[in-house]
């Protein structure tokens, strides 16, 4: 009978091309799942604004949701750099700025920061669109019927 060892008991192993790439999904999967955990504790009296203060709040978070997508793919670029040569500093500047370890460095860690900010203001967006009463779901809907009751008066 064979015995075997259990000093890799409970010891998982993942094959990957680029690491830099599995410590960014694992990241977005943690900031994803913060933001949910914070937008659930956030249920409280809530807002009333007017429905030109809400228009202008909408205008402005989707220009700034613009503007942070562009941000996100130069960060997201500097998050996945790769050392310009292969010297000591070259590649301990590279893990500093990026991934070490499993652990953000400057540009990993502004990359997230991007990232949480899209979340939020993505959020912020749905909910005033919800409160001034035009969700994606709805404006579909009317669309739709719009158009069956024009095509049924022809």
């Amino acid at each position: 009978m064979t015995e075997t060892s259990a000093w890799l008991a409970g010891m998982n192993f993942w094959v990957t091309d680029d690491l830099v790439d599995v410590n960014v999904n694992r990241a977005r999967g943690r900031e994803s799942w913060a933001n949910a955990q914070v937008q659930q504790a956030a249920h409280g009296p809530g807002f009333q604004l007017d429905r030109d203060h809400a228009e202008k709040m909408v205008k402005d978070a989707t220009e700034v949701l613009r503007r942070l997508r562009n941000d996100q793919s130069i960060t997201e670029s500097l998050e996945r750099m790769k050392s310009a040569a292969d010297d000591p500093v070259s590649v301990g500047f590279t893990k500093a700025a990026t991934w070490s370890g499993g652990q953000p460095g400057a540009f990993a860690y502004g990359a997230g920061h991007v990232r949480l900010e899209i979340l939020y203001l993505e959020e912020l967006v749905r909910r005033l669109n919800t409160a001034l009463g035009r969700t994606a779901g709805n404006e579909q809907d009317a669309r739709n019927a719009l158009q069956g009751v024009e095509e049924g008066a022809n």
